[in-house]
């Protein structure tokens, strides 16, 4: 009797050596997990990128305010300048809780370049408003490099879900071939007992159906003659020999 025990082997081979693991389950023996972290991994990068970028951007936002209050300070007494140093004062305090207090050499930019913007000298003036210039271009830099940490974010984490969906797809798939190697387990371990049983309990195929007709033909002699030439039309006359034998 043949069994399906070579192909179940290597199957199950095949399912030791697979796994599944879209986050930080790589193992050794599986090569199936070796590069399976790489899209979570993507995501963490891009979300430290964001991270920076938006740190950046909260301290640029920060200094102008700073810069919005040295102004503001300068400005002539008006119910409008009163409504903005409020406003302006709040967003600093908020500003220097999340993202904590500037340096003393940071101020003393600051202040230097607002005298600069409201001096009378011109020089004075102009570098200040070049100074300007140039900060303001870095912050648009900030945004445009938040805004692409933003999007890069967005991407990884949809490339993470599609590397969630597909691995879970496969991990159905392992679980139905992992079942299908038990079937093919449990059916070969049932064919080998049969196998033992009717060569070494019942002496062999021949003896089993001999034996089984002799008791058919005590029982129902109509229905034994009537199988006879069944039996006769499916063997070689070997095998119609061996049975007649065992049937006496």
């Amino acid at each position: 009797m043949r069994t399906s025990s070579p192909s179940a082997l290597v199957l199950l081979a095949a399912l030791c050596l697979a796994g599944c693991s879209t986050g930080s389950g790589v193992k050794w023996f599986a090569p199936a997990t070796w590069f399976s972290h790489a899209p979570a991994g993507a995501v963490d990068r891009a979300d430290a990128t964001q991270d920076a970028a938006r740190t950046a951007a909260v301290k640029a936002a920060q200094r102008a305010t700073h810069e919005t209050a040295e102004a503001l300070a300068a400005a002539p007494a008006s119910r409008p300048v009163e409504v903005a140093t409020e406003s302006n004062a709040s967003a600093l305090a908020l500003l220097d809780q999340a993202a904590g207090p500037l340096t003393a050499a940071d101020l003393a930019t600051i202040r230097k370049q607002v005298s600069g913007l409201l001096s009378d000298n011109a020089k004075l003036r102009a570098d200040a408003e070049k100074a300007r210039d140039k900060t303001r271009e870095s912050d648009a830099a900030l945004s445009e490099k938040l805004a692409r940490a933003d999007a890069a974010v967005l991407a990884a984490g949809a490339k993470l879900r599609e590397a969630f969906d597909r691995e879970n797809a496969l991990a159905n798939q392992l679980r139905g071939q992992t079942a299908l190697v038990w079937i093919l387990g449990a059916v070969s371990v049932l064919g080998c007992a049969a196998y033992v049983y009717v060569r070494f309990a019942l002496g062999g195929i021949p003896g089993a159906v001999g034996g089984a007709l002799r008791t058919l033909r005590a029982k129902n002699p109509e229905a034994a003659d009537a199988l006879t030439p069944i039996l006769d039309s499916l063997l070689n006359r070997h095998e119609q020999d061996a049975i007649a034998q065992h049937a006496k």
